[in-house]
Order: C-alpha cells, then sequence, then structure tokens
C-alpha cells in the first residue's frame, strides 16, 4: 500500500468529482413542481407508551443516565460530581447541548423528536469551541448522544481533516468495535471506539474505496476490503499482511483500475462486488476508457456478468452499486440530453447477468437504500425531471422509492416529498440501510450555503410511505457543518445495525473537519413503527 494524495481544494478536481457534480441542490427557477395532495394534521400527539413526540418541538426525557455501550461504543453520561465516568473533569458543554439524554445499546427509546412536513422544528447548531473527542453531549432538542471520535492531534495521525467517507457505506466495521477515519491526505486510521485509540494507520484510503467485512462469518470482524490499480485486496486491520482477493487485469489486459466510484459496496454477504473496469482514470478519480461493467462473484472467485456481453457500446457510468441483498447491480448512468435511450437514460438496476433491468430515475443523482415493511429493495433519491427538466413526470422534483425487484419498479415507484416542500436550496446525500429488519425510513444528510431554513445542514429520517399519507420526519440533529464546499456536505453514514451515525463536520467553520458519531437508540425501527 502507498499513500494516495488528493487535492481537496476543488471538488471538481479530487477524487470526490462523480459524487459532487450530481447534488440535489435544485433551482427554483428551473424546476418544475409537481404536486402530491394530502397532509398530516398540525398539531402534536404524544404517544405515551413509546415517549414519542410529534410535533414542532419534542421535550426530552432526561432518563438517559449511565450507560455502556454493548458493542465497544464510548461511554455517556457523568456522575452528581460534574466528573465524566472515568473520574476526569469533563469540558465546558456546547451551547445547546447536554450530557445526558438516550444513549446507543440497549437503551429505551425516549423523547424522540417526530414530525410530519407541516412544522418541522429548526434545530440550531450547538456553539461554542469543539467538544474535546472522546466526551459525548446530547443535542438537546432530539436527545440524540453526539460523540466528536477523530482528533488531527492524536500522535499517529498525520493528515489535517478527518471524514466519514460517503453516505452509501459503512466506516464502522460490522460489530461497531472500529471505525475508519479518512484523512485527507490519502490515508485511513483504524480508531478503536472503546478507548479511541488509533490502532494503525492505512497508506490507502477513501479513493481506494474500502469496505468492511459485513458478513458475519467468522473471524472477518476486522478484514477490510479495498482496491488499488486492477486489483483487490483483503487486510485484517489488527496487524495482518494485505492478500491479493483477484487481480483483474487477468480478464482484462490492459485495465488499469477497477471502480465502483466511492459510491457502491459490495452485497452484505461479501460474496457480490460492482465494478467499473478502467484503461486509465482522471486525476479526478474518474472511469476513462471504459472496458466494462462486471459483477465479480467473491465466492466463486470469478466474474458473474458483463455489461459488455450485451455487445452494444454503452456510456461511462457516474457510479456502480451492488443492492444490499446482492440480487442487483445498479449502474449509475446519466441521462445527458433528450435523446439519450434506454437503458442508458438514468440509473437502472440489473440483473447479476446483465440479462434484465429496471429504470430507478430520469437521471443519475444522490442516492441510497432503504427498505420496505414488506422486504422491498429501495433505491432512494430525487426524481430530477430528466435532463434539464424535458421528462415532467409525476414523481418530478420529488424524493422516490423504487423496488429494485420489481419488474415494474418505476411505474410503481412512491412519490415521498416534494424539493420544493424542503427547499431548493437544500443539498441531500442519502444513506444506506444494510438490513431488511430496519425498514420503513430512508436516512439523509444536508447541505445549504444559508441556514435560513429547518432542513440546512440537518440529519434526519423519512418514512417510507406516499405523499398522501403523511411521510414522517425523525430528527437527528444538525450536521455541526457550515458548509463550505464538498467536503463539508457531512454526506453522514449508518453502521451495519442503523443505530449510529458517521461523519464529517467543521463545528460551524470554527475548526478542521473530523469525524464525529450520533448514537442511536437501539430499536428505533420497532419504536417508530406506525
Amino acid at each position: 500500500m502507498t499513500t494516495t494524495t488528493r487535492d481537496t481544494t476543488n471538488t471538481t478536481t479530487n477524487a470526490m468529482t462523480n459524487r459532487s457534480i450530481n447534488a440535489t441542490m435544485t433551482d427554483a427557477t428551473t424546476c418544475s413542481a409537481s404536486r402530491f395532495g394530502g397532509r398530516w394534521p398540525t398539531g402534536i400527539c404524544i404517544l405515551v407508551g413509546l415517549g414519542l413526540l410529534i410535533g414542532p418541538v419534542a421535550a426530552c426525557d432526561d432518563s438517559g443516565g449511565h450507560h455502556e455501550s454493548t458493542d465497544g461504543g464510548q461511554q455517556d453520561g457523568t456522575i452528581s460530581d460534574g466528573r465524566l465516568q472515568d473520574g476526569t473533569a469533563q469540558d465546558a458543554l456546547p451551547d445547546g447541548a447536554r450530557r445526558d439524554g438516550n444513549t446507543d445499546g440497549s437503551s429505551t427509546c425516549t423523547g424522540l423528536l417526530v414530525e410530519t412536513m407541516d412544522s418541522p422544528s429548526t434545530i440550531a447548531a450547538p456553539q461554542g469551541s469543539m467538544p474535546s473527542p472522546g466526551q459525548p453531549f446530547v443535542i438537546d432538542q432530539t436527545n440524540v448522544t453526539v460523540t466528536r471520535i477523530s482528533d488531527v492531534g492524536d500522535p499517529e495521525n498525520e493528515a489535517d481533516s478527518y471524514t466519514n467517507g460517503y453516505s452509501r457505506w459503512s466506516p464502522a466495521n460490522r460489530t461497531g468495535q472500529y471505525v475508519t477515519a479518512f484523512g485527507n491526505n490519502g490515508t485511513a486510521s483504524i480508531y478503536r471506539l472503546s478507548d479511541r485509540s488509533v490502532v494503525t494507520v492505512l497508506d490507502v484510503g477513501e479513493p481506494n474505496e474500502l469496505q468492511w467485512d459485513m458478513s458475519g462469518d467468522p473471524d472477518t470482524d476486522t478484514i477490510l476490503y479495498y482496491r488499488k490499480g486492477a486489483v483487490l485486496y483483503s487486510v485484517d486491520v489488527l496487524g495482518g499482511t494485505p492478500e491479493v482477493v483477484h487481480d483483474f487485469s487477468d480478464e482484462y489486459p490492459g485495465a488499469q483500475d477497477v471502480i465502483n466510484g466511492v459510491e457502491g459496496a459490495p452485497s452484505n454477504d461479501m460474496r457480490y462486488w460492482a465494478f467499473q473496469v478502467c484503461g486509465g482514470m482522471t486525476s479526478g478519480g474518474q472511469c476513462t476508457g471504459i472496458m466494462d461493467v462486471i459483477v465479480y462473484d467473491k465466492q466463486t472467485d470469478q466474474i458473474a456478468g458483463q455489461l459488455s456481453s450485451l455487445n452494444t457500446p454503452f456510456p461511462t457510468p457516474n457510479f456502480v452499486d451492488m443492492s444490499p441483498s446482492g440480487s442487483k447491480i445498479v449502474v449509475g448512468t446519466c441521462k445527458e440530453s433528450s435523446g439519450t435511450q434506454a437503458p442508458w437514460n438514468g440509473p437502472y438496476a440489473w440483473s447479476r447477468d446483465f440479462s434484465d433491468f429496471v429504470r430507478l430515475s430520469t437521471n443519475c443523482n444522490h442516492s441510497g437504500w432503504a427498505w420496505g415493511r414488506s422486504g422491498e429493495e429501495y433505491y432512494v433519491g430525487f426524481d430530477p425531471c430528466g435532463a434539464n427538466n424535458e421528462e415532467p413526470t409525476r414523481t418530478c422534483d420529488h424524493l422516490t422509492a423504487v423496488d429494485v425487484n420489481d419488474q415494474q419498479g418505476w411505474q410503481n415507484r412512491i412519490g415521498i416529498l416534494a424539493q420544493e416542500d424542503i427547499g431548493w436550496g437544500i443539498g441531500f446525500h442519502f444513506g444506506r440501510i444494510y438490513r431488511s429488519s430496519v425498514p420503513g425510513w430512508i436516512f439523509a444528510s444536508t447541505y445549504a450555503d444559508s441556514s435560513d431554513t429547518w432542513a440546512s445542514n440537518q440529519l434526519f429520517f423519512i418514512e417510507v410511505v406516499d405523499e398522501a399519507s403523511g411521510p414522517r420526519l425523525w430528527r437527528i440533529g444538525p450536521t455541526l457543518n457550515i458548509h463550505q464546499g464538498y467536503w463539508s456536505e457531512a454526506f453522514a453514514s449508518l453502521d451495519f445495525s442503523s443505530t449510529h451515525v458517521y461523519w464529517g463536520a467543521n463545528w460551524n467553520e470554527t475548526g478542521e473537519l473530523e469525524l464525529y458519531q450520533a448514537a442511536l437508540c437501539d430499536g428505533w425501527w420497532q419504536a417508530l413503527k406506525r
């Protein structure tokens, strides 16, 4: 492994270009606003049995107390003399935060801020000095515990900022014991969360598309995969030696790289992987000289499907990704104009052997994954109305959910929220909910140049129901960012269990980017069930 260095001064020339150019920040003068009818009634409904609050403001239950995470996470709360649980003196809290509240692990879900689109609350970011690493605090309005994980001053670190990577995959391992903090110098610091120690610093980073083994198979919890050139590697972060998993130049002589575009992940069982096979790469990390799009079967160590088998020219995708179940590969092609023909006029979900496909949207855009309550595997993102708004569908400018396993998926899509109702200047990134046992919700992080709307620079979940049914919002908190370009967009991600959120924040422009964690109560999806 060798260090990869990126230019972070201009998002159009760094390795993240293929993501930053497709932001959902729609100009009000050019976007149509196809409307759906129906809203939930305004007001506050207190669900006493669950401790949930629906309405513009939620009082917080202060019963969180002391709790040690069951997955190696940080400890929460203070003892009566105002000191942390380890006996050390606590730092001053940021304004607008406190030290008790919901904790991770087995704690009860209480005081959750659940709202409708009628009157979402404005949740301001805590003010004051950046919190010390490892010392949790609670966002007062949402009762969610937040902890800063990384510190550029940790002796092992050499980068001057750290993030979570990207929203579509988890920087934490399956058990939640370790998390990757991606440095802006092309390295990756692996933190053990139980004591916030850096166990190793890898000289490969986010452009190398690091993926923790999520299979749950024996002896895999500390295995990381990464790609370098045309080779897929694995390494045990607790002292292992990198091993070659597969060299794709064997099948494709002349291939310089295999990539997913940094937005993709393998199937949950780690069997199926999506790759673009590239004859070269731009300085910004994009594929040039596309040779193929493939599905790699790691179990058989064979290529299971090739887009080139269609014997027809195809454009270079913006990204490729496997669905969490591994049933489909998403080829994120972009519609260039009204003349772009199917299946290149937007992202499509293909069978692993590329024998059939389902349309997912009218153009490429930021997207993510969610699950339905009947097992639907949803690709989620905004319908951008085609290329230059020339395809005004019934869900134009709406957040949509499409079941990738439904052959009529696009026709049966769910229109959930209108961009107009959220704000035209709000950009979105969407998370990956790995498990089908966590159904009914989409995770989103937002970014905006101003803070004049409730949705500016926020973390929240959106219920997967049609707009007429009144989708609810579960508010997590502010991203702690003042938007200064791509790297402060948060692009927050969930861990495998969907009980922790990770993202990079500049603490309201007062400090460098550091990695933060928000701890969610275990079983929140049951507590929020209608």
